[in-house]
């Protein structure tokens, strides 16, 4: 009889051992599921669709952000040739001077960014003096320091009136084409143009004539760097139109650019930050000229995929 009680006593524990972990189970499950999800929630863009309810429901063409983010993967990045030469500059520019000279239009971007980097090395034993006792008081003075004596190494006996040709060869560049150079715009100045090439003293309307004239090129060719993929043009046009320092259509185009930038670019930092200027934006447009944005927004990214290319914020 004790047998019997015995057997049926170990029977019931383990049914209800069965029954207990066929509760417990589906809580684990989802504990698992949840943990394997948060990194992608993290690490993903938030890519929210552009609110659309300021638009007559004919004319919303489902472009939101989220939509066309996926097509950012069939554009080629591209990394611009390496400018920076191995010694000193001097022991190749007369190479590359010949070749820039046969049209290649590397070694007219590679003039470019060394000259320009050239430009602000000191140009002799007693610039780079005057230059290292001034950096002694810096706060990060050791590395200052450092970058200045590598710069004028690099440097040496380029002087000065070749040290200015950076703005000959960036702009043939950029006529042709180079992407590379066209981007380089980003860190120009209608200021330091004219001092750069010795234009500070002319005649009062030829110097603003100049100046215009220069300044209409820059846009002009961060436009087409930008029509390329280029993110660095991008972020420019877009900061310019947002400062209000291009007119025409500032609010429309700003709030373009930010969604662009938004579109193509693989860096959160540089999404999130444009994503905060775009929704900002958002509630200061009509709806008339939201439609208007809406139709720039598909025309540009279809020019960017049309060229088929994206160059990176890099550094």
């Amino acid at each position: 009889m004790r047998s019997w009680l015995s057997l049926i006593l170990i029977f019931i524990v383990l049914t209800v051992g069965y029954y207990c972990r066929l509760l417990i189970q589906p809580s684990v499950s989802s504990s698992a599921l949840k943990i394997t999800s948060e990194p992608e929630l993290i690490n993903a863009k938030t890519t929210q669709p552009i609110m659309t309810d300021k638009l007559p429901q004919q004319d919303v063409s489902s472009h939101a952000i989220n939509d066309l983010h996926v097509n950012s993967g069939q554009l080629e990045t591209v990394i611009p040739v390496r400018w920076k030469q191995t010694g000193q500059f001097k022991a190749h520019f007369n190479r590359l001077k010949n070749m820039a000279d046969q049209g290649d239009i590397d070694a007219k971007y590679i003039l470019a960014k060394s000259l320009r980097y050239c430009f602000f090395a000191p140009i002799d034993d007693f610039a780079l003096q005057a230059k290292l006792e001034t950096q002694a008081s810096y706060s990060d003075a050791s590395e200052a320091i450092d970058n200045t004596l590598v710069q004028f190494d690099y440097c040496e006996a380029i002087n000065q009136d070749q040290r200015r040709q950076f703005y000959f060869y960036l702009e043939d560049a950029a006529k042709q084409g180079s992407v590379a150079a066209q981007q380089m715009f980003t860190g120009l100045t209608a200021k330091f143009y004219m001092h750069s090439q010795g234009l500070d003293d002319l005649p009062r309307d030829e110097f603003i004539r100049l100046r215009d004239k220069f300044n209409q090129q820059k846009v002009s060719y961060l436009e087409q760097a930008s029509k390329h993929g280029s993110e660095k043009a991008l972020i420019k046009l877009a900061d310019l139109y947002r400062s209000q320092q291009i007119s025409g259509n500032s609010l429309v185009k700003s709030y373009t650019l930010d969604r662009l930038i938004m579109e193509i670019t693989n860096n959160n930092e540089l999404y999130n930050r444009y994503a905060w200027f775009e929704q900002r934006q958002y509630s200061q447009l009509s709806e008339k000229e939201l439609i208007e944005a809406n139709n720039m927004f598909d025309d540009w990214l279809a020019e960017i995929h049309k060229n088929g290319t994206h160059y990176p914020n890099e550094k």
